[in-house]
């Protein structure tokens, strides 16, 4: 990470000012600390995480810098404390067991050592405002088609989950996350749930609007919690949907909140041995806004690219939306799968219910159901053409100024054959 020195100068004479044990200067310390660590300077993010844990002992984005900073000096004893605190924290049955007279934070002694804080436990605040569900009976064997999907996710997570003798004997490792891009309305998020319920985990999706806080540090404060209730339900799926609205690159960000959101969630993916039974997913409509940093290893450096349903996916989504429709028998569903070719998932529900309304207006003017026919659909389609388009268009734009990379041969090979671009 290139690093603007006059930024933490400007926190560190910030930071000089407040009182030691100010709960106000919590945030910036913290901020401070995440700046640090991902600058690679881990001994001075643990100073700040500590000097923040000192006022704020129950503060759970401090205790998870704090973990991070300590495992990446290398002292695995003390990150471990902090995350036992993370734990003790969240555990209702400790809040209940709130002691005023506990002792304080121990700071860092005078041979430069860090304790491993004690905290006085206060109530858990509230959880964020995610959906979390309980692992679900929707496995891939519901999604339509898309073999080459299902063999991607079967190869780079699935497989090596389910195999663990011969994960170690490959030496395969399932450090970092998953994510999905492609574009929007092909079913992304129904693939990661589907993947929640392959893996029978707690599924926890966050949006930017779960995530974004309205107060300083409330974001970050928002992602560490999302992590620490993933590690307390294991196994659990943590799916962050828009990941470039999450983590976009800093460079185009203007604002110190949209950078420390990056940096807290780089705090979180670095601490994956602390996420032992939590499988982080992402997806995205455009991974080329995804900051550097998240696309490194360890990170989100599997991808897989989720294009508009094939010809299998087509027919069998179309026939899943005629279920409990007046549907006349004489459909050609082949024809109506040729004329959709790049129609996503969405387009295809849009598509039959375009087409229903048509019939149901007929039924209503002659008091009689009249079946959907083909007129109807092909009414429908000159109404409905495939929204991937403007997407697949702004793509091959993309692509055509990003130089080569192996990254995007998959799209380029999908524009070549659809002659977009």
């Amino acid at each position: 990470m290139t690093v603007d020195r006059s930024v933490f100068q400007a926190l560190e004479s910030a930071a000089a000012n407040m009182a030691p044990t100010d709960p106000t200067s919590v945030p910036l310390r913290v901020h401070l600390a995440g700046l640090y660590l991902s600058a690679g300077e881990a001994e001075q993010a643990l100073k700040h995480a500590t000097a923040a844990l000192a006022a704020a002992p129950h503060d759970t984005t401090a205790l998870s810098v704090a973990a991070a900073a300590a495992s990446a000096t290398g002292n695995e004893q003390l990150a471990d404390g902090y995350r036992a605190v993370h734990t003790a924290l969240l555990s209702p049955e400790t809040a209940q067991q709130r002691t005023p007279e506990a002792p304080p934070v121990q700071r860092p002694t005078e041979s430069g050592g860090h304790q491993p804080p004690v905290p006085v436990l206060e109530p858990v605040a509230e959880p964020g405002g995610w959906d979390s569900s309980e692992p679900n009976l929707v496995t891939l064997a519901d999604v339509a088609g898309m073999n080459d999907v299902k063999q991607r996710l079967q190869r780079s997570l699935l497989g090596p989950m389910q195999n663990p003798q011969l994960r170690e004997a490959f030496g395969k490792q399932l450090r970092g996350g998953l994510m999905l891009w492609g574009p929007p309305g092909t079913g992304k998020t129904f693939i990661a749930r589907a993947l929640s319920g392959e893996l029978g985990a707690k599924f926890f999706s966050a949006t930017p609007a779960d995530i974004y806080g309205s107060y300083f540090g409330q974001s970050e404060q928002n992602i560490a919690r999302l992590f620490i209730e993933a590690r307390l339900e294991t196994p659990g799926v943590v799916f962050l949907d828009e990941l470039d609205a999450i983590g976009g690159r800093r460079s185009r960000r203007n604002t110190d909140q949209a950078r420390a959101v990056v940096n807290q969630l780089l705090v979180e993916l670095d601490g994956m041995s602390s996420n032992d039974g939590v499988y982080v997913l992402a997806a995205t409509n455009a991974p080329w806004d995804v900051d550097e940093a998240l696309r490194r290893p360890g990170r989100f450096d599997r991808t897989v690219l989720v294009l508009p349903p094939d010809a299998p996916a087509r027919e069998a989504l179309l026939r899943l939306q005629f279920n409990g429709r007046p549907i006349a028998p004489d459909i050609d569903v082949t024809a109506l799968v040729r004329g959709t070719e790049m129609f996503s998932g969405a387009d295809l529900v849009r598509l039959v219910e375009a087409a229903t309304e048509r019939a149901l207006e007929r039924s209503m003017q002659v008091g009689l159901v009249s079946p959907v026919t083909n007129a109807d659909f092909q009414a429908a389609l000159r109404d409905t053409p495939p929204s991937t388009r403007a997407w697949l268009s702004t793509a091959a734009t993309y692509l055509a100024h990003a130089g080569t990379g192996e990254d995007f041969d998959e799209l380029r090979a999908y524009l070549r054959t659809h002659k977009i671009g």
